[in-house]
Order: structure tokens, then C-alpha cells, then sequence
């Protein structure tokens, strides 16, 4: 009874901790300056689901428009120099992005038709979820000015950045190519570490090298590991590449269905002590999908362009460094778990089975 309560307590804490990243999307022309917000985003700011359908409509977006609108004012700012800058709301439509709805609000100033650097400050959903991030775009022409929104920026001078708790302003028209590499790279770290359907994959691919304690040894163990994560890391790379720069294209609902059974999958291979050369496979396959779970922070940018090539490879590495360094902490640990027999009698066949529930309870919640 306490071993079936232990599972459903994990099944449970899992599913509350793995949801997928809240994003918002901010355009930044010289004539104005659009914000695509989430509709699952805006019920948490506010009620707007007056007929408590569970879906939000247009016109209950357009009755709620005015509190929207004082909550957007409060959490967004423009100034130039010491002076604040004039904002102007309006609600304009909807749009769809990677993972569904967004409401389209177009924010007008003065100061966008002036000269000097203006500076954007955006504190809104940072207290509901210190994980959101707003992800900036700029059309910035050659002299460092912003470019209207019917102008094509040159594909050098487009500004990229992320708005987070941490960094919650930008100076518009800076592009500065060190800083965008260095911010996109530590929201791959963030996104993979906060990614628990990725960590549970990742730790169902490391979990089999300690099945074979005996057959080989450490260094046997990584280099196991090192083809697996290699395969793993090749596919969700390919297609998170493909779906950021917007060459392929799925719902989310299924990719994220997918990722959580994949976790399932991986463990019941684990039960079956299948060898590394189907895991490779596996592996292959599931990174697929995976690169479809990361690719929706770039996915609703901008097309192709040197900075945002710069900004798809930082937030991979960032990725891929993260992923790394949890290999090299925990893989040492697993191995020498797998010298007690304790280890492989209950515990291996525990952490598979309570991973295979968790993957299957996740997708679930994910219907």
C-alpha cells in the first residue's frame, strides 16, 4: 500500500511541475508596437471567461478590455530618458501561435516617432509565474533607428531579446549580438531544467547503464550514455531548428501528448532491459518530438536571419550544456547505486515503473 502511495504521490508532483513555459511575443516597429498575449495567460491576469465555458471568445475579450487594459498599463512602460512615455492600449484581434490563441493588443506613442533611445520596462504575469518570458523583437535600421512596421529590416540590425524577472527592460534599437547569444543561451538552461518531461526522458536513457553494473564499467557506462544522448541530441536539435525558423509546423496538443508517452515508452524499454542499440533508436525518434517541445520559444519571432540563427544556436547550446553537465553529475551516482543488489531488485524496477506512470498520467492531463 505505501509503495502504490509513494507512485501516485510522484505521478502527482510531476504533473503539477511539468507545464510547458508561458511566453509572450513583443514586435517593436517605429509606428507601433505590438504584444501577443496567450488567452490561458489572460484568464490568469484576469476573469475574462464570463459564460465560465472554459473557452474564451472574442467578445468576452472585448468586455474585459477596459481592466486589461489598466493591467497592461500598470506592467508595461516606455520612457525616454527620465521622461515616461505615453502608452496607448488597443485590443486589435487574435493570432495563433505554436501552443493556441493569443490576443493582439497594438500599443501607440509619441515617442515612437521621436528621436533618442527609448527603453521598454514589462513586469506583467512576473508575479503569477517568475518562469513567463516576453520575447522581443525589433526592426532596427542601419543608423540604430526603428523601422516601420511595413519596412524590412537589414538582416544584421534585427533586434532579438528575452524579458524576464531578472532583466525586465530592454533598450530598443541596441543590437548587440554578445548579448543575445548570452541571454538565448541561458534560457536553454532554463528551459531544460524547468522541461521535467525532458528531464524524466533523459533520466529513463541514463537509468539502463546502471542495469549493466557488472558487464562493464564507468567509462563503459559513458560512453553507452554518450551515443544515446548523442542520438537523443542530434534529432531534437534537427527539428527544433526546423519548427523555430518556422519550416515545420505541428500542434502542440499532440507533441506534448507525445513527449509524455515517450517518457512511458522509455521505461517500459528499461523494464525490458532491452539493448543500447534499440535505445539509440529510441532515442532518435523521441528527439524528434522533443525539438518540437523546445522549438516554441523561437518559433513565433521572426523568419530566418543571422541574429536570430545567432539566438536559435545559443538557446541550443544552452540546451545541450545543461543537458551535459546533469549527465556528468548524475550518471556517476546511478553507477554506483547499480553495485547493490537492493538497487537492481527493487529500486531500478521502482524508478521504471513510477516513471512509466507519470508519462502516462501526464499525457492524461495533457487531452
Amino acid at each position: 500500500m505505501r509503495l502504490v502511495l509513494l507512485l501516485l504521490s510522484i505521478c502527482f508532483s510531476v504533473s503539477v511541475l511539468a507545464h510547458k513555459a508561458s511566453d509572450s511575443f513583443i514586435y517593436v516597429h517605429a509606428d507601433q508596437i505590438r504584444l501577443d498575449i496567450a488567452l490561458q495567460d489572460i484568464q490568469r491576469l484576469h476573469n475574462v471567461d464570463l459564460n465560465r465555458d472554459q473557452s474564451l471568445s472574442w467578445g468576452e475579450l472585448q468586455a474585459s478590455a477596459s481592466p486589461l487594459r489598466a493591467l497592461l498599463r500598470s506592467n508595461i512602460s516606455l520612457t525616454q530618458g527620465d521622461a515616461d512615455c505615453p502608452l496607448l492600449f488597443r485590443l486589435d484581434g487574435l493570432s495563433q501561435h505554436s501552443d493556441g490563441a493569443y490576443a493582439v493588443w497594438m500599443l501607440d506613442s509619441p515617442c515612437l516617432h521621436k528621436n533618442g533611445p527609448l527603453q521598454l520596462s514589462y513586469t506583467l504575469l512576473f508575479e503569477l509565474d517568475p518562469l513567463h518570458r516576453a520575447l522581443l523583437a525589433a526592426n532596427v535600421g542601419s543608423g540604430g533607428n526603428l523601422l516601420p512596421m511595413a519596412s524590412d529590416a537589414p538582416d544584421d540590425h534585427v533586434q532579438l531579446s528575452v524579458l524576464s524577472p531578472a532583466h525586465n527592460s530592454a533598450v530598443l534599437g541596441e543590437v548587440n549580438a554578445l548579448d543575445t547569444a548570452l541571454k538565448f543561451g541561458w534560457e536553454g538552461v532554463v528551459h531544460l531544467l524547468i522541461g521535467y518531461d525532458h528531464l524524466m526522458f533523459l533520466l529513463a536513457l541514463l537509468l539502463p547503464a546502471t542495469r549493466r553494473h557488472g558487464q562493464s564499467t564507468l567509462r563503459g557506462a559513458f560512453t553507452d550514455v554518450a551515443w544515446v544522448v548523442t542520438m537523443f541530441t542530434l534529432a531534437h536539435s534537427l527539428t527544433l531548428v526546423c519548427a523555430s525558423l518556422g519550416w515545420l509546423s505541428l500542434p502542440s496538443q499532440p507533441v506534448e501528448i507525445g513527449i509524455a508517452l515517450s517518457i512511458s515508452l522509455a521505461a517500459a524499454l528499461l523494464l525490458l532491459d532491452v539493448n543500447s542499440r534499440i535505445q539509440r533508436r529510441l532515442a532518435m525518434a523521441v528527439g524528434l518530438l522533443h525539438g518540437l517541445g523546445f522549438a516554441g520559444v523561437l518559433a513565433g519571432m521572426l523568419s530566418a536571419s543571422p541574429m536570430k540563427l545567432l539566438a536559435l544556436g545559443s538557446f541550443n547550446l544552452g540546451i545541450e550544456v545543461a543537458q551535459l553537465v546533469l549527465v556528468l553529475l548524475v550518471l556517476p551516482l546511478l553507477y554506483s547505486l547499480g553495485a547493490s543488489r537492493i538497487y537492481q531488485r527493487y529500486l531500478l524496477p521502482l524508478a521504471a515503473l513510477g516513471l512509466a506512470l507519470s508519462g502516462l498520467f501526464m499525457a492524461w492531463q495533457r487531452l
